[in-house]
């Protein structure tokens, strides 16, 4: 396959990531200012709706190539997508923690899962060129369903975790598991 990628997809991409970049520092920020329990941080929602556009540019030619040239790549890519949504549920259910509709964020917990899928994501990329090289359709046909895998996981985790935020009640930054509750009218009568 060749990589003529346009100069208008290079833009969003590079636009794309500029933005994240802006918005985990505004992210940040939000965290360092609250009281979150441990492996939490505040992200802007915006980061989990610019993920999956990321991933499709990267991932998405690469998935493109192998399913137009394979029927059997093509249902490769189909096994892993479905795949793809059933991890990207559970990596939703086990990262989202609350929404904070105030500042149009929510609170996300860390998991080792995020890491490796990211690893699975740049080894995928690197192997590009070899696999397409390569005669084995089973290498392919596997490579190409890791990728589709890859590829839908960004796209479900995103959308299950934006309706967990809309179907969440709107609470503060500062609502945490707390160790001294907080000073009543009681100490200040007025």
């Amino acid at each position: 396959m060749q990589q003529s990628s346009s100069p208008l997809i290079v833009v969003i991409l590079i636009g794309a990531l500029v933005a994240i970049s802006i918005l985990v520092r505004r992210g940040r920020l939000q965290s360092r200012n609250s009281n979150l329990a441990a492996r939490e941080r505040i992200r802007p929602l915006a980061i989990t709706l610019l993920d999956p556009v990321v991933s499709v540019i990267i991932i998405g030619p690469f998935v493109w190539h192998f399913i137009s040239h394979s029927t059997t790549h093509l249902f490769a890519a189909i096994v892993g997508g479905a795949i793809g949504i059933a991890v990207g549920y559970a990596r939703a259910r086990v990262m989202f923690v609350r929404a904070i509709k105030e500042t149009k964020s929510i609170v996300l917990r860390r998991s080792g899962l995020e890491y490796g899928l990211v690893l699975i994501l740049v080894i995928l990329r690197s192997a590009q060129s070899s696999v397409e090289r390569s005669s084995s359709a089973t290498a392919q046909s596997l490579v190409t369903g890791l990728a589709g895998l890859a590829l839908i996981e960004a796209v479900a985790r995103s959308g299950f975790i934006v309706k967990r935020y809309l179907d969440s009640p709107a609470t503060s930054a500062a609502v945490t598991v707390e160790t001294d509750p907080p000073s009543s009218s009681l100490e200040n009568p007025q």
